[in-house]
């Protein structure tokens, strides 16, 4: 299994309660898109600080937070996934 089918699998199935897999979700998920910290921010606006220390997994937002950056770290990595396996 490729790093982007695994990210998926583990953050479709992830138990958001735990601070250290919303780290992971993070953490791997702004690797595999690309985006920086200050990228993510931005689009979730916060700031750039707040970021780091959810991927650090020092805090997490409140639980319907985290479900909406994780549905939109699955969203973006899926259609990376996706537009790979086309072109190869």
């Amino acid at each position: 299994m490729d790093r982007f089918t695994t990210f998926l699998n583990k953050a479709k199935q992830a138990d958001l309660g735990d601070k250290q897999v919303f780290s992971f979700i993070v953490r791997e998920g702004l690797a595999l898109t690309g985006m920086s910290v200050r990228d993510a921010a931005k689009l979730f606006r916060t700031a750039p600080g707040t970021v780091s220390r959810w991927e650090n997994g020092h805090t997490a937002p409140p639980l319907v937070a985290r479900d909406a950056v994780r549905d939109l770290l699955v969203t973006r990595v899926a259609r990376i996934e996706s537009s790979l396996a086309v072109s190869a």
